[in-house]
């Protein structure tokens, strides 16, 4: 995807003493932003409730198949899928803001 205007014909400024200076095209940066901060996200507020209530099931616990080891088989579990689920939000997002202001300045 490029990032200039193919129907904005680029023209040359000129100087003092009336050449043209060698500036023919425009270059536009974009910064591209989450469209929404972790924290505000509802991913990463289960999955600290779900660390949470596991660690209080597990504290009440007094069944023995409830070991230490698959707590914390069950808690990484839940990290990396809240990892992976912010992978795809962030990979299938793009920020409109950008584009609003791209398709202004044209």
């Amino acid at each position: 995807m490029s990032m200039t205007d193919q129907n904005h014909t680029p023209s040359a400024t000129r100087g003092n003493d009336g050449g043209a200076r060698g500036r023919l095209t425009e270059v536009r940066r974009s910064t591209l932003r989450e469209t929404k901060p972790s924290p505000k996200t509802t991913e990463l507020w289960l999955t600290v409730l779900g660390v949470a209530v596991l660690t209080v099931v597990y504290n009440a616990s007094r069944d023995a198949s409830l070991n230490l080891f698959r707590a914390c088989l069950l808690g990484t579990v839940m990290v990396a899928a809240y990892i992976v689920s912010r992978g795809f939000a962030k990979a299938g997002s793009h920020d409109d803001d950008d584009i609003n202001e791209y398709e202004r300045r044209a």
